[in-house]
């Protein structure tokens, strides 16, 4: 690690992540049910993401009549969807799967499902970077009394081998945890103590742990983390959010006159250098790398640069690294303050340099005893521009299976600081109850931020419409426009005094007073209704004779409390409104 040329390479990440799906025939029919029902959410979210892994969903605790042996299956488990990238064909497949179909099996081997997962993972042709097994399951069918001691060395096994092992307590109530499963997660956890799963029945639930569980963590730069002269650790920065893929657009060159499409082109050239033989007196030569000059022409010369000094002018602030700068109390950051970008979360690395986390975890103890945060200077790239940033310890960022790190936040420079041009008011002039309302207006709206909470109700609808005419649905899926203001937030509100700062609240807010001249045509346009002749088709329920336009004008007429806009209502709603309101 104290070569610069080592530091300085940009870490390239191959192969993608392998998730399988195991889902326990022997557990009751409802049980059954909801975990393939959260699979089939999980697998839509997955080919609505464009999620760059591959999944396999296989049923295990089956009859073995009912599977077909080959090289490798095993007996006891039927496959849905094989380990493969997601396609809607598979998912159509695994939506109409009949679960009732399939034979229960006598007694439950275990072993026999966990080396059929070791064998799908080395058959694979796909380079996979991580391995991931998820049980979806109750803690309560154990395997038969002969197959224990083999499931536990198959679980050390796949430990082993770096595939994880995570399981799904599909079940309503708290109840006891066999011990068999108990020893199942410690050799899980590598001997750890396990952190017994909590019970989960609801599919939207299970989905969101899924996709949690399947979710792929790479390192945004490995880094060296300079903590004194001579002492270093080797860490990793990690970004908790993913940007949305539809908000890149790629930026194409055009050409001003024609609006064709500009494209770089590279070209070698040679030189020309006299040669000794007789035939020939001069001939071509490529360049070597080596041999290559840059020029820039300044003040009427030009200025001649080598390829190394050209690399050290793209990259002045030297190779990519984290180094401690000193320590501040917790008092002086706040995150809302001072953000400039999205943060990054650092976490040791033994990869590069072992016992990192050992010196890692004294470090983030020391911050948490005493309230201080770590002054550090950031590169994570050859040629990114250094920050200065602040190291605060956190514990389960975002609720992740990770128990310590430190959340990294950008402290801005004194030229991204600018003062607001606001004008000195008299706050003398502004009353004690409004500031009270003001503050008891700010209090009730505030709510804890995660990055997943909104999204593009425009786009989600579009997305929607899509989705139903890939999978030939009838019904378009719905979805909840987080977007909308909730008026549970605004019940304590005094409207008097919020009337008295803003303007009406409510209802009256969105009211506009019409012109004189047009509620008088209104009128003259509404007298043609004959009243009596309304009455009568009001009884017999017979609106729908009316038009559009005159069922419009009929609910206008009657000055009614509340009426919703008219515009681009259908007339069976029309129809609707007058039955509510005119009987």
């Amino acid at each position: 690690m104290d070569s610069d040329e080592e530091l300085g390479e940009v870490p390239t990440y191959r192969g993608i992540p392998a998730t399988m799906i195991l889902i326990n025939l022997l557990e009751e029919n409802n049980v059954v049910e909801l975990a393939l029902y959260a699979t089939c959410r999980f697998y839509r979210q997955c080919l609505r993401s464009g999620s760059a892994q591959i999944l396999g969903v296989y049923l295990y605790g089956v009859d073995d009549k009912n599977t077909a042996q080959s090289l490798i299956e095993s007996p006891g488990v039927k496959e849905f969807i094989p380990l493969s990238l997601p396609a809607l064909l598979e998912f159509k497949k695994l939506k109409n799967v009949d679960i009732h179909s399939y034979k229960k099996a006598k007694e439950l081997k275990l072993s026999d499902v966990l080396w059929h997962c070791s064998k799908i993972f080395a058959n694979c042709k796909k380079q996979i970077s991580s391995y991931k097994v998820i049980l979806l399951t109750q803690l309560k069918i154990t395997p038969i009394v002969a197959d224990q001691t083999p499931t536990l060395k198959r679980v050390r096994d796949l430990t082993d081998s770096n595939v994880d092992l995570v399981i799904l307590n599909i079940a309503q109530t708290d109840y006891n945890i066999d011990s068999f499963y108990i020893n199942f997660l410690k050799e899980a956890y590598k001997g750890q103590d396990p952190v017994l799963p909590e019970p989960i029945f609801d599919s939207i639930e299970i989905e969101k742990v899924m996709y949690k569980e399947s979710h792929r963590r790479l390192a945004v730069s490995n880094l060296s983390f300079e903590i004194a002269e001579g002492f270093s650790i080797s860490v990793g920065v990690y970004s908790l959010v993913k940007k949305a893929g539809h908000n890149h657009h790629r930026k194409i060159n055009l050409d001003r006159e024609s609006n064709a499409v500009v494209t770089n082109v590279t070209k070698m050239t040679k030189v020309t250098i006299e040669s000794e033989d007789i035939d020939s007196s001069s001939k071509e030569l490529p360049l070597l790398n080596s041999e290559l000059l840059f020029s820039q022409e300044y003040g009427g010369e030009h200025v001649e640069f080598s390829t190394d000094e050209i690399k050290s002018m793209k990259n002045p602030f030297g190779p990519p690294m984290l180094r401690l700068l000193g320590f501040k109390p917790v008092g002086i950051i706040c995150k809302e303050k001072w953000f400039l970008k999205i943060g990054y979360f650092l976490y040791p690395s033994e990869k590069n340099i072992e016992g990192s986390t050992v010196a890692f975890n004294a470090m983030h103890k020391a911050c948490s005893d005493l309230d201080m945060v770590a002054i550090c200077v950031l590169c994570t790239r050859v040629n990114a521009r250094p920050t200065i940033v602040a190291l605060n310890p956190c514990r389960n960022p975002n609720g992740l299976d990770v128990a310590i790190g430190f959340d990294v936040i950008h402290i801005p420079f004194v030229e991204n600081i600018r003062d607001l041009n606001i004008e000195d008011e008299d706050e003398s002039s502004i009353e004690p109850a409004h500031k009270v309302v003001m503050k008891d207006l700010l209090s009730s709206i505030q709510f804890d931020y995660k990055p997943d909470m909104f999204a593009n109700p425009k786009l989600q609808s579009e997305y929607r419409a899509i989705e139903a005419i890939a999978l030939e649905e009838e019904e378009i899926e719905p979805f909840v426009d987080t977007t909308k203001p909730n008026s549970n937030f605004f019940q304590n509100v005094n409207e008097n005094l919020f009337e008295e700062m803003f303007g009406p609240f409510g209802e009256l807010a969105i009211k506009r007073t019409a012109s004189k001249s047009a509620s008088e045509g209104s009128k003259k346009s509404k007298l043609d209704i004959d009243l009596g002749l309304f009455q009568e088709r009001l009884s017999k329920n017979h609106i729908e004779k009316y038009t559009v336009s005159q069922l419009k004008e009929i609910l206008q007429f009657n000055n009614i409390d509340g009426l919703p806009a008219l515009t681009g209502l259908k007339k069976a709603e029309l129809v609707n409104l007058v039955y509510n309101h005119c009987k």
